[in-house]
Protein backbone atom coordinates (compact mmCIF):
# COMPACT_ATOMS: atom_id res chain seq x y z
CA UNK A 1 0.00 0.00 0.00
CA UNK A 2 1.14 3.36 -0.93
CA UNK A 3 1.84 6.22 1.81
CA UNK A 4 -0.95 8.30 0.05
CA UNK A 5 -3.15 5.31 0.77
CA UNK A 6 -1.91 4.66 4.11
CA UNK A 7 -2.43 8.65 5.10
CA UNK A 8 -6.15 8.41 3.91
CA UNK A 9 -7.07 5.39 5.93
CA UNK A 10 -5.08 6.38 9.12
CA UNK A 11 -6.96 9.29 8.58
CA UNK A 12 -10.39 7.63 8.39
CA UNK A 13 -9.67 5.47 11.15
CA UNK A 14 -8.67 8.61 13.72
CA UNK A 15 -12.18 9.99 12.85
CA UNK A 16 -13.82 6.86 13.25
CA UNK A 17 -11.93 5.90 16.23
CA UNK A 18 -12.26 9.31 18.13
CA UNK A 19 -16.12 9.43 17.22
CA UNK A 20 -16.51 5.96 18.94
CA UNK A 21 -14.54 6.98 22.05
CA UNK A 22 -16.36 9.64 22.25
CA UNK A 23 -20.09 8.15 22.17
CA UNK A 24 -18.33 5.00 24.49
CA UNK A 25 -16.93 7.33 26.73
CA UNK A 26 -18.43 10.74 27.36
CA UNK A 27 -17.20 11.32 31.17
CA UNK A 28 -13.80 10.29 30.03
CA UNK A 29 -13.75 12.51 26.94
CA UNK A 30 -14.42 16.26 27.79
CA UNK A 31 -12.15 19.30 27.92
CA UNK A 32 -13.29 20.32 31.29
CA UNK A 33 -9.86 18.17 31.99
CA UNK A 34 -8.12 21.24 31.41
CA UNK A 35 -9.63 23.56 34.14
CA UNK A 36 -7.99 21.07 36.93
CA UNK A 37 -4.46 20.84 34.81
CA UNK A 38 -4.97 24.34 34.33
CA UNK A 39 -4.75 25.69 37.60
CA UNK A 40 -1.86 23.79 38.58
CA UNK A 41 0.23 23.11 35.20
CA UNK A 42 -1.15 26.60 33.09
CA UNK A 43 1.66 26.58 30.64
CA UNK A 44 1.14 22.59 30.17
CA UNK A 45 -2.47 23.17 29.88
CA UNK A 46 -2.27 25.90 27.02
CA UNK A 47 0.74 23.42 24.93
CA UNK A 48 -2.36 20.68 25.21
CA UNK A 49 -5.10 22.95 24.17
CA UNK A 50 -2.87 24.15 21.41
CA UNK A 51 -2.34 20.69 20.31
CA UNK A 52 -5.77 19.62 20.45
CA UNK A 53 -6.70 22.76 18.40
CA UNK A 54 -3.67 21.99 15.73
CA UNK A 55 -5.02 18.01 15.30
CA UNK A 56 -9.18 19.06 15.16
CA UNK A 57 -8.70 20.29 11.80
CA UNK A 58 -7.94 16.65 10.32
CA UNK A 59 -11.40 15.62 11.56
CA UNK A 60 -13.32 18.51 10.58
CA UNK A 61 -14.27 18.86 14.35
CA UNK A 62 -15.55 22.76 14.46
CA UNK A 63 -12.86 24.60 17.03
CA UNK A 64 -16.07 26.59 18.89
CA UNK A 65 -15.97 23.67 21.58
CA UNK A 66 -13.22 24.17 22.60
CA UNK A 67 -12.92 28.05 22.26
CA UNK A 68 -16.16 27.85 24.84
CA UNK A 69 -14.44 25.21 27.18
CA UNK A 70 -11.28 27.48 26.95
CA UNK A 71 -13.40 30.42 27.94
CA UNK A 72 -13.35 28.60 30.85
CA UNK A 73 -9.85 28.08 31.36
CA UNK A 74 -7.58 30.46 30.11
CA UNK A 75 -7.27 34.55 30.31
CA UNK A 76 -9.17 35.91 27.58
CA UNK A 77 -6.05 37.14 25.66
CA UNK A 78 -4.12 34.45 26.29
CA UNK A 79 -7.46 32.13 25.01
CA UNK A 80 -7.38 34.10 21.57
CA UNK A 81 -3.41 34.34 20.65
CA UNK A 82 -3.47 30.71 21.70
CA UNK A 83 -6.57 29.56 19.64
CA UNK A 84 -5.69 31.70 16.55
CA UNK A 85 -2.44 30.18 16.78
CA UNK A 86 -3.50 26.60 16.83
CA UNK A 87 -6.50 27.53 14.01
CA UNK A 88 -3.36 28.46 11.95
CA UNK A 89 -1.08 24.97 12.65
CA UNK A 90 -4.77 23.22 12.11
CA UNK A 91 -5.17 25.21 8.56
CA UNK A 92 -1.49 24.75 7.91
CA UNK A 93 -2.00 20.34 8.32
CA UNK A 94 -5.47 20.29 6.63
CA UNK A 95 -3.68 22.50 3.23
CA UNK A 96 -0.78 20.15 2.97
CA UNK A 97 -2.07 16.96 4.24
CA UNK A 98 -5.12 17.17 1.63
CA UNK A 99 -2.25 17.78 -0.86
CA UNK A 100 -0.60 14.87 0.29
CA UNK A 101 -3.26 12.24 -0.15
CA UNK A 102 -4.63 13.56 -3.24
CA UNK A 103 -7.42 15.63 -2.49
CA UNK A 104 -7.02 17.86 -5.14
CA UNK A 105 -6.27 15.11 -7.94
CA UNK A 106 -9.30 13.56 -6.87
CA UNK A 107 -11.57 16.50 -7.07
CA UNK A 108 -9.91 17.55 -10.29
CA UNK A 109 -10.34 14.27 -11.90
CA UNK A 110 -14.12 13.34 -10.15
CA UNK A 111 -15.18 16.31 -10.47
CA UNK A 112 -13.47 18.30 -13.58
CA UNK A 113 -16.27 20.38 -14.17
CA UNK A 114 -17.46 21.61 -11.41
CA UNK A 115 -13.72 22.88 -10.15
CA UNK A 116 -13.59 24.42 -13.35
CA UNK A 117 -16.31 26.78 -12.14
CA UNK A 118 -15.14 27.25 -8.71
CA UNK A 119 -11.99 28.22 -10.07
CA UNK A 120 -13.58 30.88 -12.41
CA UNK A 121 -15.86 32.25 -9.72
CA UNK A 122 -13.70 32.90 -6.95
CA UNK A 123 -10.12 34.21 -9.77
CA UNK A 124 -8.85 37.44 -8.29
CA UNK A 125 -11.43 37.05 -5.10
CA UNK A 126 -9.71 33.90 -2.96
CA UNK A 127 -8.75 36.52 -0.16
CA UNK A 128 -12.57 37.90 0.38
CA UNK A 129 -14.21 34.64 -0.07
CA UNK A 130 -11.73 32.47 2.53
CA UNK A 131 -12.33 35.82 5.14
CA UNK A 132 -16.07 35.57 4.06
CA UNK A 133 -16.05 31.82 4.90
CA UNK A 134 -13.52 31.83 7.55
CA UNK A 135 -15.83 34.42 9.25
CA UNK A 136 -19.29 32.73 8.55
CA UNK A 137 -19.89 30.85 11.96
CA UNK A 138 -22.23 27.66 10.44
CA UNK A 139 -19.60 26.08 7.30
CA UNK A 140 -16.55 24.45 8.53
CA UNK A 141 -13.40 26.66 7.84
CA UNK A 142 -11.83 23.61 7.25
CA UNK A 143 -13.02 23.21 4.31
CA UNK A 144 -12.30 26.16 2.47
CA UNK A 145 -8.50 24.85 3.20
CA UNK A 146 -9.24 22.05 1.49
CA UNK A 147 -11.01 23.84 -1.05
CA UNK A 148 -7.99 26.26 -1.37
CA UNK A 149 -5.76 23.26 -1.25
CA UNK A 150 -6.84 21.89 -3.97
CA UNK A 151 -7.74 25.17 -6.29
CA UNK A 152 -3.93 25.37 -5.65
CA UNK A 153 -4.59 28.93 -4.06
CA UNK A 154 -1.07 30.10 -2.21
CA UNK A 155 -0.83 28.74 1.15
CA UNK A 156 -0.11 32.41 3.10
CA UNK A 157 -3.17 33.69 0.73
CA UNK A 158 -4.90 31.00 2.47
CA UNK A 159 -3.94 31.28 6.29
CA UNK A 160 -4.68 35.12 5.96
CA UNK A 161 -7.55 34.75 4.97
CA UNK A 162 -8.40 32.11 8.14
CA UNK A 163 -6.64 34.93 10.29
CA UNK A 164 -8.87 37.58 9.47
CA UNK A 165 -12.19 35.86 9.02
CA UNK A 166 -11.73 33.57 12.35
CA UNK A 167 -9.94 36.48 14.79
CA UNK A 168 -12.90 38.70 14.30
CA UNK A 169 -15.42 35.43 14.97
CA UNK A 170 -12.93 34.42 17.91
CA UNK A 171 -12.89 37.81 19.29
CA UNK A 172 -17.04 37.92 19.17
CA UNK A 173 -17.02 34.12 20.89
CA UNK A 174 -14.89 34.88 23.74
CA UNK A 175 -16.11 38.47 24.60
CA UNK A 176 -19.62 37.64 24.60
CA UNK A 177 -19.03 34.51 26.40
CA UNK A 178 -16.86 36.07 28.99
CA UNK A 179 -20.10 38.84 28.98
CA UNK A 180 -22.68 36.08 30.32
CA UNK A 181 -20.49 33.74 32.07
CA UNK A 182 -18.36 35.76 34.10
CA UNK A 183 -20.38 39.31 34.66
Amino acid sequence: MNRRKFAFYFWVLLITGGITAYFFFPDEINLLFLEGLSEEYHYISLVIYFLLLSVRGLTMIPSTPLLLAGVLIFDPLELFLVNMAGILSSSTIVYYFSRYIGFDSYFETKYEKYVRKIKRSIKDKELPVIVGWSFFPLVPTDLIVYIGSSLRIPVLKCLLGVFMGESVLNVFYIFSTNLILKP
